[in-house]
């Protein structure tokens, strides 16, 4: 199987079994084969497959757990976490686009340093809560390259890369945006290899999603955009859920997010999470690029 890549043909089989279709507790109903790239590293499946049209839907994120009306609720705490992976000088007086950007929690901050605001966000559902606050928007970053090619300043995107068909391509849309020397903001979830060790299959069952057609590392990801045309390249793991997290699902078997134990205190979890990328075994990863 030819990985989208780096074209090698050589992918070893990782897992066969069922995996999550949507959020906790769905699962398919038939085995699912994932594969890892021999040479680039990334992780992927082929035999499911999701059209633009649905993650064009309200289907697609309601079976996330998401409803357009409740969706600030559910983001604006993650708002500030992003602002840590970008900062916020480098929106000030600029045109910024954020891909994937739902219902605008993360555009809401941002538009108040920058000059102008893109949204691009497949589901029109979001479309009239976004029009309604003043941004431009579209569906994908192929719709805006006729209103904003080399124009943009920063493109942002967070959880989206790892939905696309073709990462390479997704990020030669997104460097067509830019200006020369415009930045990109890519973050997306790792293999979470702490998890796999500990947990075995019956976490993968939970990682390997339908939704989620790859699963990048820093060489994947860092090729990725080297053949879109990024330069300057760097990497950044952070790791978003604490030892309690681990704790939970060693206990209970289920995700039950950053939940505080007595016996972990918030120091040992924050050195925890601090090793973990400095080894680069994070759940997380940021990739910053230039044009």
């Amino acid at each position: 199987m030819e990985c989208k890549i780096c074209g090698c043909k050589d992918s070893k089989q990782i897992y066969n079994g069922t995996i999550r279709d949507g959020i906790f507790g769905n699962y398919t109903q038939k085995p699912v084969e994932m594969w890892q790239c021999c040479s680039c590293g990334a992780i992927y499946h082929e035999n499911i497959t999701k059209s633009a049209s649905y993650y064009e839907s309200v289907e697609y994120r309601e079976k996330m757990g998401e409803k357009p009306g409740d969706y600030e609720a559910l983001h604006d705490r993650e708002v500030l976490e992003k602002l840590n992976y970008t900062g916020t000088d480098i929106f000030r007086n600029k045109i910024v686009a954020d891909i994937g950007c739902a219902g605008g929690s993360f555009l809401d901050f941002v538009s108040g340093a920058a000059d102008k605001v893109i949204g691009i966000e497949p589901t029109s559902a979001y479309h009239g809560i976004l029009l309604e606050k003043g941004y431009h928007v579209y569906a994908y970053a192929n719709d805006a390259l006729e209103d904003f090619e080399n124009t943009v300043d920063v493109v942002t995107s967070f959880d989206v890369i790892e939905h696309v068909e073709n990462p390479v391509t997704f990020l030669k849309e997104c460097h067509r945006l830019l200006v020369p020397g415009g930045r990109i903001i890519i973050g997306t979830p790792t293999e979470q290899p702490v998890m796999r060790m500990a947990l075995g299959a019956e976490y993968d069952r939970f990682l390997f999603s339908t939704q989620h057609l790859w699963i990048l590392n820093k060489e994947s990801l860092e090729l990725s955009a080297r053949q879109a045309g990024f330069k300057n390249i760097h990497v950044s793991y952070r790791q978003r859920y604490g030892l309690g997290n681990l704790v939970a699902w060693l206990k209970h078997k289920k995700p039950m997010g950053n939940v505080s134990w007595p016996y972990i205190s918030e120091s040992v979890s924050k050195n925890w999470a601090l090793n973990c990328e400095e080894r680069e075994l994070a759940d997380y990863i940021i990739i910053y690029a230039e044009k």
